[in-house]
């Protein structure tokens, strides 16, 4: 209708009287105002059916394998992310990840000698570059780049380096979004080592290392990406024990930064990581044959402790952990994952 009038009105013909004239152009103006309040109507109209048909979705997947004599035992964590769009999820605000009661983490591992500190270790890697080696590489090898620099380094920063080494929890995969700025998506390595706390109030945190994959497409097309070294964040650990008894450790995992790039938007499509965790071992030297007050034979065996304690495992047989996500919207979305009781070892 409002193109039609618009048509109608050009196709007058312009007449040199100055009433017409001014008739003319006045109502060209009110034809073009109701114009432009209508597409704007109709656009706002499109936006607000848009938002009502947007659900961000995350699918959290937990798995505890490789259960090892010891005690010993790894932790899978996965989550996928996405927009039922098919647009760019909304950035997340906060997110956080509930343990099974009955994981802790044992007091000779909250000591500074497992306690990594990621952004120094960032920096003694970065500023003794290797021309041959991918960034990437280096870090998820620190034990073999530290052998391969450890001449340039004082020995401030070999202890930094062995501190991390010792720490060194579990490696991944993150997986980012950032359209439109990259269209493609932006693969990144994860690396996570025990760390002290940096909030108030929690007992460790993870140290989480990233850099980028630079075998993916985006990495090699985005000179700018090229130009990123690794990210540090923390994840603070709280023991927090739920009211029924189902949950100890909080871990409050990163948020994507809101200011890295040219205030480009970051959300998480996909993470996976695998956390093996630490152990410690102890040589226990004992005597298995004596003459007299003499020990004619000795064995030496290694006692191991895993840095975390084993779960209890419930009358449902079933483990619980809890996901909770808050995004920029105001959306708040929390998931129970339940685990099967894993077999453990003593």
């Amino acid at each position: 209708m409002v193109v039609s009038l618009l048509g109608a009105a050009a196709d007058r013909s312009i007449t040199t009287k100055p009433d017409v004239r001014n008739r003319y152009e006045h109502d060209m103006r009110n034809l073009t105002a109701i114009a432009s309040v209508a597409c704007a109507l109709v656009a706002c109209f499109l936006s607000l059916i848009a938002m009502a048909g947007a659900a961000p979705v995350n699918e959290p997947n937990i798995q505890i394998k490789d259960v090892r004599p010891g005690g010993g035992y790894t932790i899978v964590f996965s989550a996928n992310s996405y927009d039922t769009t098919g647009q760019q999820p909304p950035r997340l605000t906060s997110s956080s990840l509930r343990l099974a009661a009955g994981v802790t983490i044992r007091p000779q591992f909250l000591s500074s000698r497992y306690q990594c500190d990621a952004p120094k270790l960032s920096e003694i890697v970065v500023v003794n570059p290797e021309k041959s080696i991918a960034q990437s590489k280096r870090f998820a090898n620190l034990a073999a780049t530290l052998r391969r620099i450890r001449k340039k380094l004082t020995r401030v920063e070999v202890a930094i380096v062995e501190a991390c080494i010792r720490a060194e929890i579990g490696q991944g995969v993150v997986v980012t979004d950032t359209r439109p700025f990259v269209a493609d998506p932006i693969p990144a390595q994860l690396t996570l080592y025990l760390s002290k706390p940096t909030q108030k109030g929690a007992i460790a945190s993870l140290g989480v290392l990233v850099t980028l994959d630079e075998s993916a497409k985006s990495y090699r097309e985005k000179s700018l990406l090229r130009l990123l070294g690794p990210i540090t964040f923390y994840a603070n650990i709280f023991n927090e024990p739920s009211a029924d008894g189902l949950y100890g450790y909080r871990l409050a995992l990163p948020t994507p930064p809101t200011n890295l790039v040219l205030d480009v938007k970051i959300s998480l499509a996909e993470v996976r990581v695998t956390a093996r965790g630490l152990t410690q071992e102890k040589k226990v030297v004992t005597c298995v044959r004596r003459a007299g007050a003499a020990c004619r034979g000795r064995k030496v065996t290694t006692q191991r402790t895993f840095w975390l304690t084993q779960p209890k495992c419930p009358v449902t047989g079933q483990l619980g952990f809890e996901t909770s996500y808050t995004y920029e919207t105001g959306l708040q979305i929390t998931k129970k994952v339940d685990v099967p009781c894993p077999r453990f070892q003593p």
